[in-house]
């Protein structure tokens, strides 16, 4: 799929997730958030004002979690933190500590619990709707947003959901990780 044509199926689906939910698994070190003030800012080195957007996102961001938690579902993310925390990351982890204050379901974990799981391949960037659909979004060599595939296969969704939620549980909640690595630091970016 395309970018479009995933945004577009993503958003078709995504409302109509069942009870057990969403899991996200975020594994590379770095996107590229092309349209993203926030991230516009950061990398024109204006770190203040990047932070400064993303609060002001943060009703928004609320919103969001209430309309989800009204539709019956969570959705819970996995973010993989490699040490140390590259520029993007910093800027990302700002960004999930506000999902989270406001009911985000966030948890971290470091490279090495990933690497337990990529004896072969490095983990793949996930978004499980529920039962029914699983995407593996695909990003450029510099992390840019090339795509994805979609599966409906029972089997494929089992397992994945099975290993993102085994890292979830085996994860550290997003705020102490945040209060002990990421609150207060300020970074240029070097990308």
């Amino acid at each position: 799929m395309t970018p479009d044509e995933y945004f577009a199926d993503h958003a078709e689906n995504f409302w109509r997730t069942d009870d057990s939910g969403c899991w996200k698994l975020e594994r590379q070190q770095h996107f590229v958030e092309s349209g993203d003030t926030s991230w516009d800012a950061f990398t024109a080195g204006d770190w203040p004002k990047a932070l400064r957007l993303l609060e002001e996102r943060r009703q928004k961001v609320a919103d969001y979690e209430k309309r989800i938690a009204r539709h019956g579902f969570e959705v819970r993310r996995v973010r993989v933190v490699e040490e140390p925390i590259s520029p993007y990351l910093l800027w990302e982890l700002n960004s999930l500590h506000i999902r989270r204050q406001v009911g985000g379901k966030i948890r971290v974990v470091d490279g090495a619990a990933a690497a337990d799981l990529e004896r072969e391949e490095v983990l793949p960037e996930l978004f499980i709707l529920g039962r029914k659909v699983i995407y593996q979004v695909l990003y450029t060599e510099n992390g840019e947003l090339e795509g994805a595939r979609k599966s409906e296969d029972p089997g494929l969704i089992h397992h994945w959901t099975a290993t993102v939620r085994r890292l979830y549980d085996d994860g550290e909640d997003l705020r102490t990780f945040f209060a002990r690595e990421v609150a207060g630091r300020r970074l240029s970016p070097t990308c």
